[in-house]
């Protein structure tokens, strides 16, 4: 083994575990202890780790790098060893999430950290060979979004809390299956999400807004919870009739488009004045149904999206709420790092966090 790539192992080794032992890891890789020794006085002068007695310790403060790095520590194929290599799990490449797949990625290439992606395809049976095959494989950590909307009861679960590395659930709440294995979560905060939309809708005048989702989408349930929240926070009764679900015909969008005709039609019939519409590509459809039948938006029917992918291409650009894509999947990597080998400076406690949706407001809500 080249000098070079032993001195790599060990500036891995510190940045998961924070300090090493020159005997237990010369045995490790099969070499003498003394050879390790000099790799580490090497490194010591380059200032990269601090010897103590017995091995060594990272440098309080730093990343470790590669010996011969000049500013960046991120891996790229065909680079210098990866410091970990951590695999990501996600239901679909497509819409929603290449924005966290994006905020993944950039957070490994910023730590020198390998990521390895797959897509199950919302199928629970590929989504669990893709774990096995991560296990296999030798990954140092996982983030996943599982199928599902709840974990609860599902063998992902159980496969889940049999691993022996860390994993953050991304995009999914965890609340119900904490007492399996060391789950942690990052998300994004969709009845807050929802909150802020009915917010706006108040503040602009609104006292009947409908809430239209698409059935099945995972996060329909906290959507409507928001949506509540912040109806009864203004002095309105519940009212579960304002919250309509519409499902979506596979590879029939004429079977769609009168379901869409058919919720707006239902708007006009209980005086709704405002729509908060989950997706972006429903809201768009809701958006040219107003102008086929000369409905006016936002003067006489106002809309807010939800997601904010493809919300700005609307003839009439939508009012979106956003979630935080991209940080949810910085986040989720970062968090997974620290917890790797217990770096340290890392809390020792699990976290769950949700971050904040933000709100974008365009001229479908603007007159």
């Amino acid at each position: 083994m080249l000098s070079e790539d032993r001195q790599q192992l060990i500036l891995r080794e510190l940045a998961l575990h924070g300090s090493l032992n020159a005997s237990d890891f010369a045995a490790k890789l099969g070499i003498s202890g003394m050879t390790v020794r000099r790799d580490l006085a090497i490194l010591a002068e380059q200032g990269l780790v601090e010897r103590v007695h017995g091995g060594a310790v990272s440098m309080p403060g730093r990343v470790a790098a590669s010996p011969h790095a000049q500013q960046s520590t991120s891996w790229r194929p065909g680079g210098k060893r990866p410091l970990a290599t951590i695999g990501m799990i996600v239901p679909s490449a497509s819409y929603y999430f290449p924005g966290v797949i994006r905020g993944a990625e950039a957070a490994a290439q910023e730590a020198g950290v390998r990521l390895v992606l797959g897509v199950s395809n919302y199928s629970g049976p590929e989504e669990r060979r893709q774990l096995r095959r991560l296990y296999d494989h030798g990954v140092d950590g996982i983030l996943v979004t599982p199928s599902e909307q709840s974990l609860a009861g599902t063998e992902t679960l159980e496969l889940l809390a049999q691993a022996e590395v860390p994993v953050v659930v991304v995009e999914r709440s965890i609340d119900d299956a904490l007492d399996h294995g060391r789950l942690e979560s990052v998300r994004s905060d969709h009845v807050r999400g929802s909150e802020i939309a009915v917010n706006h809708l108040l503040a602009l005048g609104h006292r009947k807004i409908a809430l239209c989702l698409r059935e099945n989408s995972p996060t329909a349930s906290q959507l409507m919870d928001g949506f509540h929240v912040a109806m009864q926070r203004a002095g309105h009764a519940r009212d579960d009739s304002m919250v309509r679900t519409m499902s979506r015909a596979q590879n029939d969008p004429q079977a769609h488009r009168v379901l869409v005709d058919g919720t707006l039609e239902w708007c006009k019939e209980s005086q709704v004045t405002a729509a908060i519409v989950h997706t972006d590509e429903d809201a768009l459809q809701f958006a040219s149904a107003c102008q086929e039948r000369q409905i006016r938006v936002p003067e006489d029917f106002a809309i807010i999206s939800y997601d904010d992918e493809i919300a700005a291409l609307g003839a009439v650009p939508l009012t979106a709420v956003a979630p935080p894509k991209y940080d949810v999947g910085h986040q989720a990597l970062v968090m997974c790092l620290n917890r790797i080998g217990g770096r340290r400076g890392s809390t020792a406690a699990l976290q769950r966090v949700n971050l904040s949706p933000a709100l974008v407001v365009r001229d479908s809500t603007q007159v």
